[in-house]
């Protein structure tokens, strides 16, 4: 098991309103969670997650 990456001050990410501010599902960060372009990953988890992701003609 990993230990949670987040970042090091946990400050709230830049030009996102409040009401959509809620906490990375991995790391427990503040990110831009709810609304339009909310996500329940943080950014660095959500880079982490798209490079683990492989095109399907490439599993075997």
């Amino acid at each position: 098991m990993t230990s949670p990456t987040g970042t090091p001050v946990n400050l709230p990410p830049q030009n996102c309103p409040p009401q959509m501010l809620g906490r990375c599902a991995r790391c427990f960060a503040p990110c831009h969670r709810y609304g339009w372009g909310g996500n329940p990953l943080c950014q660095d988890h959500q880079r982490e997650a798209a490079a683990l992701q492989k095109p399907k003609h490439l599993v075997g």
